[in-house]
């Protein structure tokens, strides 16, 4: 099995390609990266400009096409603190969907954390030692402690070398005045994290990312070494970085790209980084740092083999397209494990036992299936107004063998699945025939109802059932526990279905004791 991990950075946008062989062993096939400095743009202006946001989209087009003629079965792309900080960060995650179909996932810190965390203890032996890792990035700085049994703690701190570059000179020589500001800039924001570090105890320091393996480098070849086949394993000492960051310090960017090591354009936040990677070594009580060259990406790869062991396996012929394109889409956006599930199985059993009143069909109950589970997919861009990105996901996210009018559907479901109901001033609804927006309404309130039922994501309903006295439908709910908030949130979640069957809806609670002894 073949997969590319792309890592949307603030200063970079990298991509490495990967033949699987192993839960934790891959060999890289092909590797690309592209400056387009994101972060540049958002910590000046607090979004994406046309131009960074042209050459983000313009570089992963490119590595997406690469990436086909490798033959990849999968594309798996994150995206750090530069998208998540810009305004316009979801456009852009948007318009990488439309035109690629990557559904690139916003990664918060402490994941980002996870992530190098498992590249470093792939590629440093820490069976018998503990690890300070830093990895630093265009908008931050994550440190991490961990050893090869386990992550101890990640923390992510905003001190990327854009973010820095932005604040202090812009790229231009810093004053001896400017230098002492940003170093204190840097202690208020690091001393406490890495103080705890330090009373947790480590055994060594790795470093990973560009600006740092470009600073190792510069330092290796400025004291006559010969350029590194690779500099994982390469150790620094702290006084031979801090000399070669005072010579950075004092000149412009154009004289810092004639250092062998630093390229032409990482030279005007070059300067900013070797401040901020000698307060950081001086904070953590050490005179050397170790070098590894997997970061992030690596991270991507490992945790995606860790996630789908089985798949890589037996990546087999499947017989049911339909669902499993509905189940990788769900996997690639986060949305797996129990509630999607449960939410999925409540649906359908309101579905069956409401079908005297709907009288829909097996076609409508496998799109209320498949909606259930790909419902809550929005999350993988935000929170907020996840039923919008649901459906816009759905409508991008690849998905084979249905039709346009049934990707439609699904799209519609995810989007109605909560908030605002099918109003006819929404075009993508009313343009489907008059049948097919019925069946929106009723499965779209099946499917608010179930969702609902699992508003804990606790599991605590069992099942339903579902009783009819003339124009009052009961839907009594089977529960192991305490389950007020999920009646309080099918509860309130219930209008439209009561709307759209043309009935009065009435939801009770049964513990699933006494609905034992009633059907005995």
């Amino acid at each position: 099995m073949k997969l590319a991990a792309i890592d949307i950075g603030s200063n970079s946008v990298h991509m490495i390609i990967v033949g699987t062989h192993s839960e934790h062993s891959f060999e890289v096939i092909d590797r690309e990266k592209e400056m387009v400095f994101l972060g540049r743009s958002v910590f000046e202006h607090g979004r994406l400009t046309e131009q960074a946001f042209s050459a983000g989209l313009e570089a992963i087009s490119k590595f997406h096409k690469l990436a086909q003629r490798h033959g990849v079965d999968d594309v798996r792309a994150v995206a750090t603190s530069a998208v998540r900080e810009a305004e316009n960060g979801g456009e852009f995650l948007y318009a990488v969907a439309e035109q690629t179909g990557i559904l690139p996932q916003v990664i918060s810190g402490t994941e980002e954390a996870h992530y190098i965390y498992l590249a470093v203890r792939n590629a440093i032996d820490l069976s018998s030692q503990t690890a300070l890792v830093f990895d630093v990035g265009g908008g931050s700085v994550e440190t991490i402690l961990g050893n090869a049994r386990g992550l101890s703690s990640g923390r992510s701190l905003k001190l990327g070398v854009q973010r820095l570059r932005a604040g202090f000179g812009g790229g231009a020589p810093l004053s001896k005045r400017q230098k002492k500001a940003l170093e204190s800039r840097i202690r208020d924001v690091a001393a406490r994290t890495i103080e705890k570090a330090r009373n947790k105890g480590f055994d060594l320091v790795v470093g990973t990312s560009g600006t740092i393996l470009a600073l190792g480098q510069a330092v290796h070849r400025a004291k006559g070494g010969e350029a590194w086949t690779t500099p994982t394993g390469h150790v620094i000492e702290l006084c031979d970085l801090q000399a070669l960051t005072e010579q950075l310090i004092a000149i412009p960017a154009s004289e810092r790209a004639n250092f062998a090591g630093v390229d032409t354009r990482r030279a005007d936040t070059i300067h900013v980084g070797g401040v901020l990677l000698c307060n950081l070594l001086d904070l953590a009580g050490v005179d050397r740092i170790t070098l590894c060259d997997s970061s992030l990406r690596e991270g991507v790869v490992l945790d995606y083999l860790e996630r789908a062991a089985e798949d890589i396996r037996s990546y087999e012929v499947v017989s049911d397209i339909r669902r499993h394109s509905v189940l990788d889409l769900a996997r690639r956006a986060g949305q797996t494990g129990p509630h999607p599930e449960r939410v999925a199985r409540l649906s359908l059993e309101l579905f069956d036992q409401t079908k005297h009143v709907h009288r829909l069909g097996n076609s409508d109950r496998a799109l209320l299936e498949y909606a259930a589970i790909l419902h809550d997919v929005g999350q993988h861009i935000g929170y907020e107004r996840h039923e919008q990105h649901a459906a816009y996901i759905i409508r991008n996210g690849e998905l084979r063998g249905f039709s346009e009018q049934e990707r439609e559907v699904l799209a519609l479901l995810a989007r109605y699945h909560r908030k605002s109901r099918p109003k006819r001033r929404d075009a993508d609804y009313t343009v489907l025939p008059r049948r097919k927006r019925r069946a929106v309404r009723i499965l779209a309130g099946i499917l608010r109802v179930a969702d609902g039922l699992d508003r804990s994501h606790h599991q605590l309903v069992r099942g339903v059932q579902v009783d009819r006295e003339g124009d009052l439908l009961t839907i009594r709910v089977q529960t192991t526990g305490d389950s007020e908030l999920e009646v309080w949130g099918a509860r309130r979640k219930s209008k439209l279905l009561a709307r759209a069957l043309g009935v009065k809806l009435r939801i009770v609670v049964e513990p699933v004791a006494s609905m034992a002894l009633e059907s005995a």
